[in-house]
Order: structure tokens, then C-alpha cells, then sequence
């Protein structure tokens, strides 16, 4: 094996999706492909979409998933990809491949579903290791999605075959393998920490917070609430809005931002208006300019974001990052490591005890300023820094690897 090593990070979401998994899978593929060695992302096509990366991104056909737009399923494991790329802003071009010619060292798949298939094919024709890693909590998805009982059982039944099946098994934090565990994987488990491609020195953050309230269109009295993600029942935000309706203790305004998308968006804004809260939140939809959203952060007093779906936040990790703290429920994956008042803060899954939460942050500003500091300290990671461990295990499987 020379030093360069080819790597392929298989998703079934991309750009222009912008999840977490989807934001993980390129910060894989952008930092092997600087440092590493060849890579590329392996995803669902996008119609009209042009890729403008530092990498090739091959996809593959799929369709529509109506039930969850704009997400999409793949229907084709032949290996015929394209490139959708646009170069210099200008030049567009749509070229052909077929995946199995590439000479991959190791394939790394983010999801289980058909990408997740594509890499364990290829893994398997090229003799080289595949690597997986547990991003989602999918059974409370599939209840939702699936409904009966009987199709929840094969869903699971497939994810606990896929992930039994790979090489290695990597999670984002430890709280995940529990999830794992449950859902019948039992194998091996490496947690590889996720990153955040933010940051902002201490003294740089009163400018950004100034740049931040004419972004948000807000006033310098005002406490500032963000949450940026999907906009789906399972991020548990109808707690969020209730809350809302239970700040009368606070001692100056707020406004309540929310930046993402989803299909509960509009039951959400429905409910924002009967509550009689429309003049203090605000829904900005899908905003993919991370200036923006770095001065969002930087302007905002606290994030709030009580999800017990997700396994490990890359929201939680932007937010420290810019030295903002976090509300979380206890006992969440995503409340992992955090320390009640050291570096966030914690909530029941209650809309009165996360409302007094909240003002228990915000009424006490050098506590809501201690857990900045002390959520930066203590949850931030950059993307180069977790992709240098990611490359130094790379290394270690395929030294193994060639040897077993």
C-alpha cells in the first residue's frame, strides 16, 4: 500500500440535502481528498443539480420519496454513476462512469439503504474493507413512516443485517451503541467523534454578533433562541413551542429563530399562531450560506434543541464552537457529555421544565456565558483535526487488512 490511500464515502443523501449525515459525508470527503488521498462521495442523483466540489461525486438513479421530500431512493445497483459538475461557476458538465472500475483501498458507507449496499459490493468484488458508520436512530422513523408492526420488523431486520455484515462498525459518541445493541448488532464498535468546520476566536465574536442582529433583523435587547435542522416531528420542536408559550420570566423580549426545513414545518407554524406567538418567531427555511449561519450562532443567546431522535448533533458541536450553549433533554444521545450550567444546560422532556430552563440561562448571563466558554472547551472539534484520526485508523484496518 503506498502513503495515498482511495477512499469512497457512500451516503443516499447529498447536497443539495442538507442533513447532518449528508454535511458528515462531505467533511469526509472533502479532508481525505486534501490530505489522504483520492475521494469522492457516492450518492442518489439530484435532476438539475450541479456538484461544484473539490471531488468527483458519482450518482446513482433513484426517485422521489413523496412522503419525505426532498429525499430520494435508489433504484439502480448496476454501476453506472454520473457527474453533474459545475466548474468555475460557469462551465457545466454531465459525465458517465461505472463505480466498479475505481480502485478503492477502503469504502467508508454513512447509510444502510442502497449506497450502503452499493460499497459492501464493492467491498466484496475488490477484497477491501468496508467501514460503516451508525449515524440515525431509524426505528422511531420507520413506526412513523411504516406503520404496521409486521414492516417495521423486516425494516429492522434489514439494518441489523447490514450493520452485522460490515467490516467495522464506527459510531459518532458512545450513546449510540446502546441504540445499536438494541436494534440486534452485535459486534464490535469504534466511536469516531464528529466535527464542526466553524470557528470564531473569543475576540472576533462581538462583531459577528453585531453583523448577526441586522442578518436576523433583531435589536440589541432582545434574547435571541436558534434552532437550525430538519423540520420533522421526530426533532421533538412541538416541545420547543410549547415552552414559548411558558417564558413569562424572562426579563427582556425574545425572538425565536428557526432556520431549516421539513414536512412538519407547517403544522409548526400553525400551532406558533394559535399560541399567539407569530410576532416572536420566525422561520427562515433552508439557509446554506455558512457565513450566515455562523452569524446566526454568534448572535444567538442560547440553541435549543431538544431532539431525542438524533444520535449525535453536528448542531450541538457548530454552537460550541461559537462558544453558544446548548438546551437539551436529559438522558438524550445528544446530551452525551454535557454537564448541567458547565457547558449547557439540561431539561426534562417537559415544555414547563425546558421553559424554565431557558430562563433559568438567560436570566443569569455570566452562567449562560460559562457554558459557552466551557461547551467550546469541551465539545469542539475541527473537521481537519477528527479527519486525521479518521486517516491514522484507515491506515491501521488496512495494515491489517493486507496481513490477515
Amino acid at each position: 500500500m503506498s502513503d495515498r490511500i482511495v477512499t469512497g464515502m457512500f451516503n443516499d443523501s447529498y447536497a443539495p440535502i442538507t442533513d447532518g449525515v449528508a454535511m458528515v459525508t462531505r467533511q469526509y470527503a472533502l479532508w481525505l481528498n486534501r490530505k489522504t488521498g483520492p475521494s469522492c462521495v457516492v450518492t442518489t442523483n439530484s435532476p438539475d443539480y450541479f456538484d461544484n466540489e473539490e471531488f468527483p461525486v458519482y450518482r446513482f438513479p433513484s426517485l422521489p420519496i413523496n412522503t419525505r421530500p426532498p429525499y430520494r431512493f435508489g433504484v439502480a445497483l448496476s454501476g453506472e454513476v454520473k457527474e453533474q459538475r459545475q466548474r468555475g461557476g460557469i462551465v457545466k458538465e454531465k459525465l458517465s462512469t461505472n463505480i466498479f472500475r475505481i480502485s478503492f483501498d477502503l469504502v467508508h458507507s454513512h447509510s444502510p439503504f442502497v449506497s450502503g449496499k452499493l460499497a459492501r459490493i464493492i467491498a466484496n468484488r475488490q477484497n477491501i474493507p468496508l467501514v460503516t458508520t451508525f449515524h440515525t436512530k431509524y426505528k422511531p422513523e420507520f413506526e412513523r413512516a411504516l406503520k404496521m408492526g409486521t414492516l417495521v420488523s423486516v425494516a429492522m431486520q434489514i439494518i441489523k443485517d447490514y450493520y452485522n455484515k460490515a467490516d467495522f462498525v464506527w459510531v459518532p459518541n458512545a450513546e449510540s451503541i446502546g441504540v445499536l445493541r438494541e436494534y440486534g448488532y452485535s459486534g464490535e464498535v469504534e466511536v469516531m467523534p464528529n466535527g464542526t468546520d466553524l470557528y470564531v476566536s473569543g475576540p472576533d465574536l462581538p462583531a459577528l454578533r453585531q453583523e448577526g442582529s441586522k442578518l436576523l433583523g433583531v435589536d440589541d435587547e432582545s434574547f435571541v433562541f436558534l434552532y437550525i435542522g430538519q423540520h420533522i416531528v421526530e426533532k421533538n420542536l412541538d416541545l420547543v413551542i410549547e415552552s414559548l408559550a411558558h417564558l413569562d420570566g424572562l426579563n427582556r423580549p425574545f425572538k425565536m429563530i428557526f432556520i431549516g426545513d421539513g414536512k412538519h414545518r407547517a403544522a409548526m407554524e400553525e400551532r406558533v399562531q394559535s399560541l399567539g406567538l407569530s410576532d416572536r418567531v420566525q422561520f427562515l427555511g433552508i439557509v446554506r450560506d455558512r457565513e450566515f449561519i455562523k452569524r446566526a450562532y454568534a448572535r444567538a443567546d442560547l440553541l435549543l434543541f431538544p431532539s431525542l431522535y438524533d444520535t449525535s448533533s453536528l448542531t450541538v458541536k457548530e454552537s460550541a464552537a461559537m462558544r453558544l450553549p446548548a438546551v437539551l433533554i436529559r438522558g438524550s444521545s445528544t446530551a452525551e457529555g454535557i454537564a448541567d450550567g458547565e457547558n449547557g444546560f439540561m431539561s426534562e422532556n417537559d415544555p414547563v421544565s425546558y421553559a424554565q430552563t431557558i430562563q433559568r440561562a438567560v436570566n443569569t448571563p455570566s452562567a449562560r456565558r460559562a457554558a459557552g466558554e466551557g461547551a467550546f472547551r469541551t465539545l469542539y472539534n475541527s473537521w481537519e483535526s477528527v479527519l486525521e484520526q479518521v486517516d491514522l485508523r484507515y491506515r491501521e484496518i488496512l495494515s491489517q487488512w493486507k496481513g490477515r
